[in-house]
Formats: C-alpha cells, structure tokens, sequence
C-alpha cells in the first residue's frame, strides 16, 4: 500500500492485526495518529502506575490494585482493537492516504516500539519509584517466604526518622554485601546498638527472650528433601509473632554480636538453611531498598502455581494458636 493523496479502502482485519502486534497501531492505519499515540501511552503508563501505587494502601489493598493494573493492560488492549476494527468499517473506501500510511512505517512503528517496550522492560527497576517486585530463588525465608514466590516491595523508606523507621521483625530488601547488584530479602533482628544472641535455638535481643513456644511444622513440611527433620518456633519481635524453623540434630555454635551504629542485624527464618548476618555480619542501613508487603504470586519449583500464596500479606503477624 502506497502513500498518495488518493482514497484507500481501510480493512478492519487489517486494522485489527496491527492492533495486536502494538496498541495503537490500528489507529495509526486509520490516520489517528493522535488517538494511537494516547491508547499507546496508557498501555504502559496506567498499569504501572497501578502497581507503583498498590504499596500505599493497607492491607490487601497491593494485591486489588495489581489485579486492575492486569485488567487495566488487557481492557485498553481489547479497547484499541475493537476501537481500530470499527474506525476502518465505518472509513470503508473513503479514507485520503496520510503521509505515514505506508507499509514500511508499520514495520518500523511496530518493530521500534516493541523494542523499547523490551528496553523499559528490562531496566524496569530503575523506574520504579514505590514499588518493586522481586523473585525469591531459595528456601532460606520459609515458612514465610518460599522459593518462587513472587514478593512485592515497598520502597518508601523514612530516612529522616530514627533508624530508617524500621522495626524488629520487619522484613527488608537489602544489597547483598558481596554483590550489591544482587538484592535479598531478609528478617530484621537487630536495630543499632542491640545485642543479639542465639544460644541453640533460641533468640535473645537485648538480654530478652524472643523464641516462644514450639510450632507445627506447615504440613506436608515436617520432612525436608534431604531427610532432615524440621523443628518450628514462634518468634515474638516489634512487628508481631512469626514462624522460625530449624533442622533437628544439627550442630550449631551459639552466636553473639553487638550491632554497630548504622547497621542492622538480619537472619532468615530457615535458621539452618540460611545465609544472613551471622555469615556476612550487620548489613548498612543505607542498604536497605525497600520492604517486603506481599506475595502477589506464587510458583512451585516442582510444577503448578500455588493459588493459596497469592495475596499473602508479609507485614502482619501471626497467631500464636492454631
């Protein structure tokens, strides 16, 4: 199809399939170019908006807003499609060419956007300013965090206040020590100045005991892969109550450390198969990144998504009955 000042027929197939391969481009074919660019623009811009503010609210409220973020990206998409196949049925054979009608412009609009769609894909965490997701790759966070779960980060961090405004017991994202590129999450112990001590499998934080009664282990858990049998305790902390677990029979050393000034102390709640503070030391307070808020989705390692993680809140506390 060539540019020209005469009349072509607009198709609404043809419409509809450049509507696919990128929002907007089916009104581009039909000369609303204005119209494309808007439908292009809230493609990207209304979901991830969606998602960067999920972290303000309370409660349930990230795992609402990711959801409309999808329904959002899947309705303007449907939207534009719809819209476009419309616009070239009612056009039919009364359209006048515009300069950009042309084949080669839709290859290269398509080709050309989607790339940088990819590129802001992959340098997406440099564009979030609230909210980041993250993808936990191991078990040194169960029973709280498992591996494949798919973790939602709170970024805003209060540095004005007094130690970040962090608590005992929250989890953070942080810069590894020995690769700040990589980021790991973990569980805040220990706050400056705190002495923390772990006598076998037992926490004190400032003379305190902070390992309480014994827990189940989650079933189908009480047995890791390797054999080993799991032991789970409530841990009580500023944040509320949550679930520790160790191995039984392992050989552990007891441990002790005042944390330094300007530092944290973190551990993971699979205390005996987890790499934290006692391995690397107190991690800088000027590391932190963002908090742990939700487990917006969730796939087993072994096969299948698991519907019960999604939604699980990281920032309450637990029971101590069951």
């Amino acid at each position: 199809m060539q540019a020209g000042s005469g009349f072509r027929e607009r198709k609404p197939l043809f419409a509809l399939a450049l509507s696919f391969l990128l929002t907007g481009m089916g009104q581009v074919y039909n000369g609303k170019l204005l119209r494309g660019i808007l439908f292009f623009a809230a493609s990207l811009a209304l979901p991830f908006l969606l998602v960067q503010l999920s972290v303000v609210g309370p409660g349930q409220s990230p795992i609402v807003l990711i959801a409309l973020s999808i329904a959002a990206d899947l309705g303007l998409f449907i939207w534009a499609a719809i819209d476009a196949w419309k616009q070239a049925k009612r056009l039919g054979r009364n359209y006048r060419l515009k300069t950009y009608n042309t084949l080669l412009v839709y290859i290269l609009l398509v080709v050309g956007l989607n790339l940088l769609v990819f590129g802001l894909i992959t340098e997406w965490r440099k564009l979030q300013f609230l909210a980041v997701p993250y993808r936990v790759e191991t078990e040194a966070m169960a029973p709280t965090i498992l591996q494949g779960d798919l973790v939602l980060a709170d970024k805003r961090i209060e540095h004005s206040s007094e130690n970040l405004g962090l608590r005992r017991g929250e989890l953070i994202v942080f810069k590894l020590p020995s690769d700040k590129k990589r980021h790991v999450v973990k569980r805040i112990i220990g706050l400056p100045g705190d002495d923390i001590e772990l006598r076998g499998m037992e926490l004190y934080v400032n003379g305190k005991k902070r390992t309480s009664q014994e827990a189940p282990a989650p079933e189908g858990r009480e047995v890791e892969s390797d054999g080993k049998k799991i032991v789970a305790f409530y841990e009580t902390s500023d944040s509320g109550t949550y679930e520790v677990f160790y191995f039984e029979g392992t050989e552990r050393d007891d441990y002790r450390i005042s944390v330094p000034e300007g530092c944290c102390f973190v551990l993971g709640d699979n205390r005996d198969n987890s790499a934290d503070s006692r391995h690397w030391g107190s991690i800088a307070l000027s590391d932190i990144v963002a908090r742990a808020r939700i487990v917006y989705f969730s796939r087993d390692p072994k096969g299948g998504i698991r519907w019960d993680r999604i939604g699980t809140s990281l920032g309450s506390s637990k029971s101590m009955t069951r």
